[in-house]
């Protein structure tokens, strides 16, 4: 049902990244010193660690740094309604409200219609009935795609999180939906991170998620470590979670 669509241009893969591929930063500085400057256009990066170990700020920071920067973004709620997740982002100071009529920003909620069915597309907002709306999903994330790539010719995406998606509709079900959405990612030239918890899944069933992906981000009690051809400092680096984002030490 989730066919990978074709790629065009230099197709980014974690097993074929071209070495002399241009790198945008992502505007978090600690996390660009080590990637070695930022991330390539059209990657897709797992975000894996553990509930509340900080997945949730770096997509925030991921995505409001890259508004700040003109480049578009597309946040994919499944756990949180919008309401709710704009307000945790503006106890960091990232405020949205200032973006929600520019043309820069789009939602796919995919949570708060579970609890008021007749919430409906306008703007910006884009609603699925529920995490397991699979095919929904994709369409409302490709309606927003197709209004972003009309502002830039680059734009990121947050996916918060997998793990909901895994546990409501399966995990080969949903490995099928994310081989398309990663997919259509690489084609459109969309950057994005993909929120999964730790301890939540098989080993095997996370193995399959990674096997999409062009990097891994991990978080591991207090540390962090990037897996993959960006990763220019490798091994485990200390971090903190502070009210105005993440900070990875060297």
């Amino acid at each position: 049902m989730y066919n990978n669509p074709p790629r065009t241009g230099q197709p980014m893969t974690g097993q074929q990244m071209p070495p002399s591929v241009a790198l945008y930063p992502t505007g978090i500085r600690s996390l660009d010193a080590i990637l070695g400057g930022g991330l390539a256009q059209g990657c897709n990066v797992l975000v894996h660690g553990d509930p509340l170990c900080g997945k949730k700020p770096l997509l925030m920071q991921f995505l409001y740094e890259g508004l700040l920067m003109n480049v578009p973004g597309a946040f994919v709620l499944t756990d949180y309604g919008y309401e709710d997740w704009k307000r945790m982002m503006g106890t960091s100071g990232w405020a949205l409200g200032n973006f929600e009529q520019s043309g820069l920003l789009e939602i796919v909620d995919c949570y708060s219609k579970q609890y008021d069915p007749n919430l409906q597309d306008a703007g910006f907002m884009h609603y699925a009935d529920s995490p397991s709306a699979l095919s929904s999903i994709s369409l409302k994330l490709g309606s927003a795609q197709e209004k972003l790539a009309s502002f830039s010719p680059m734009h990121r995406i947050a996916f918060h999180s997998i793990s909901t998606i895994m546990e409501d509709a399966g995990e080969q079900t949903a490995f099928s939906f994310m081989q398309f959405i990663t997919g259509k990612a690489r084609h459109q030239g969309a950057t994005a991170m993909y929120a999964i918890e730790k301890g939540m899944h098989e080993r095997k069933d996370v193995a399959m998620i990674e096997h999409l992906m062009d990097a891994v981000i991990e978080f591991e009690e207090n540390r962090v470590c990037v897996r993959g051809p960006m990763s220019a400092s490798k091994g485990w680096h200390g971090f903190e979670v502070t009210p105005q984002g993440i900070i990875i030490g060297r």
